[in-house]
């Protein structure tokens, strides 16, 4: 059986009169999709046509014979003029002579068939802007959920809002050209603002980093490096231009914005899927389902209303905000593993803003064993910087090496494989004694020229060494003991931020097994004194003295929670409370414990 498509052609007449007559004639074009599918609309107009003029040749005279149809000449201006309606005259024409009297008839005065004509110049130009002008600017909506999180952003979340656009304006610039420059809508590095809020040491749960929060796969993908020494996620500069060929690629892939966007937060795959299960590449329409989380669901919208925001900060109530100057600088190219402190000297600048221009270094020092590392120093200080590294001596000049322990090293036997100083060593990794743990990474000061041990210049480093340098980008140093979790982190992230082991902050805050912390919490990032031991005691008896309290427990509470929060065993709290050992608690419930 042979499916039939049937469409309307719409014809119009104009008179050249002063009083025109507009008739529509409405017929429809059925064709067999099987058979003649590739065929164009107006080429099935011509051949209908055709078909019909040659089986009604003669049809127009005999119809004015028999006066159903008006002499033309009386309906191009002439005694019936604009009264004559073309349409009941056509209801009362024969089956097989209605087109053939008036086709020609409207051919003759300049009627067209809308839609089958080829477009003027003038409307396949716009036609064509119309369809690529998404390439070059992101497509703005304004729909419920858009207004919801223009809402949520002025009121909820002003603050971080306030804050993001302040530090907008300093890489805002670089972003938008290179988006430009891969035809990327300049508008999506608004993206940014919603992945990290524009920091540069952005972290989330799912162990994406940087600006654009890259997981380590996709990053290695668009040739940005991650090792121990550096993470160019965290370039904002690199990290752009990976995302612009990441964009790229997703729309090559899904053919719009939208799709793109929400591929770049859930990934390619699981937007082909959505596409596949709900038959449709509108992401309005995905979005209504369940299938794609909520937080991609909430992408594009979110989106909007950050790029809404950011263009009329004003008109949302943000109107005081102190943006952060261009993110600008000078090159300068090192080899081998430089320290940011000698970089500082020579530039004649802070350490700190070294480190701010160069996020992607995981050390105080740039790489190890790599010619030619292109390093950022401030705007206009360049030049300063290459001048002072040509006239440093050759033996002032420092390089690190970095060394995993192997069981049966020790300090003597390291210092004489770089050839350098034990004292050195001790000095650079904040070792007070000779014990060093196998698995365990040193830093090596090393002479870049000749051999025996280093000597830190005080005219670079004031306090005689680098041990007080950052060891990692927030700013750790000899006088950092304590740290303050925030929230969102964990041993890992603290630990990795600091250049220390989980094992060794887990030791010297006394946590045990457990890598549980919580926001306000302080842990000790250096030796120190022995960490006290009262709440690992277990108390037999209640103690005399102790006072009686009573605890409510919230949600989420656990006897584990209770212990480490008021720092008694589990075993007195369910010796005191008498518990089993399997006992479920419930919010609302009182515990009494002593202390």
């Amino acid at each position: 059986m042979v499916k039939r498509s049937c469409s309307f052609v719409s014809l119009k007449v104009q008179t050249g009169s002063a009083a025109e007559t507009d008739c529509t004639l409405k017929t429809t074009d059925c064709r067999p999709q099987a058979a003649f599918g590739r065929l164009a609309n107006h080429q099935w107009l011509y051949i209908l046509l055709i078909f019909l003029c040659v089986s009604c040749n003669g049809a127009q005279a005999g119809l004015q014979s028999r006066g159903r149809l008006p002499a033309l000449s009386n309906i191009d201006g002439g005694e019936t003029g604009g009264d004559i309606r073309l349409l009941e005259a056509l209801i009362e024409f024969e089956e097989d002579s209605t087109l053939t009297v008036f086709l020609g008839y409207l051919e003759g005065m300049g009627a067209s068939v809308s839609g089958t004509f080829p477009a003027t110049a003038a409307e396949a130009e716009i036609e064509n802007q119309a369809r690529t002008g998404a390439r070059y600017h992101f497509p703005i909506v304004m729909n419920a959920k858009v207004q919801h999180f223009i809402s949520y952003y002025s009121t909820v979340q002003n603050g971080f809002m306030h804050r993001s656009l302040a530090r907008s304006h300093r890489y805002l610039g670089m972003m938008r050209k290179i988006l430009r420059d891969h035809d990327i809508p300049e508008e999506l590095a608004y993206m940014v603002l919603i992945e990290s809020g524009f920091t540069t040491h952005a972290y989330s749960r799912a162990r994406a980093c940087g600006p654009w929060q890259f997981i380590s796969a996709t990053g290695r993908r668009y040739g940005l490096k991650i090792n121990s020494w550096v993470d160019e996620r965290r370039d904002p500069v690199k990290a752009t231009y990976a995302a612009a060929a990441y964009l790229c690629d997703l729309y090559k892939m899904f053919d719009s914005w939208y799709l793109a966007a929400a591929a770049y937060n859930a990934g390619e795959g699981k937007i082909q899927r959505a596409m596949r299960r709900h038959k449709t590449d509108d992401f309005w329409q995905m979005a209504r389902f369940r299938y794609l989380k909520r937080e991609t669901r909430e992408y594009i919208p979110k989106l909007i209303a950050a790029i809404m925001i950011a263009k009329e900060p004003e008109k949302y109530g943000f109107a005081d905000i102190e943006y952060q100057k261009a993110f600008t600088y000078n090159l300068v190219k090192v080899d081998d593993a430089t320290d940011l402190k000698v970089m500082a000297w020579a530039a004649g600048v802070k350490v700190k803003d070294i480190r701010t221009l160069n996020p992607e270094l995981t050390y105080w020092c740039t790489p190890p064993r790599v010619k030619a590392y292109e390093l950022r120093v401030p705007d206009g200080c360049g030049q300063r910087c290459r001048s002072a590294l040509a006239n440093l001596p050759p033996e002032k000049r420092i390089t690190f090496r970095k060394h995993r322990i192997r069981q049966g090293d020790t300090l003597s036997t390291i210092a004489r494989r770089y050839h350098t100083g034990v004292g050195q060593i001790k000095e650079l990794n904040g070792l007070r004694g000779h014990r060093i743990r196998a698995g365990r990474d040193l830093l090596i000061p090393v002479r870049m020229v000749g051999s025996g041990p280093v000597v830190f210049d005080k005219q670079i480093y004031q306090t005689g060494s680098p041990g007080t340098l950052a060891s990692a980008p927030s700013g750790f140093s000899g006088k950092t003991t304590r740290y303050r979790v925030r929230r969102g982190d964990s041993l890992w992230k603290i630990a990795r931020r600091y250049n220390l082991q989980v094992a060794d902050l887990k030791r010297w805050n006394g946590m045990g097994h457990s890598t549980a912390i919580k926001p306000g919490q302080r842990l000790r990032l250096v030796p120190g004194l022995p960490i006290k031991k009262e709440r690992n005691k277990v108390v037999q008896k209640t103690p005399k003295r102790a006072e009686r309290e009573v605890v409510v427990l919230r949600k989420g509470d656990n006897l584990w929670r209770i212990s480490r929060r008021y720092r008694v065993s589990i075993a007195d709290l369910q010796r005191w409370n008498n518990l089993q050992a399997k006992a479920i608690l419930q919010p609302g419930q009182r515990l009494v414990l002593y202390r």
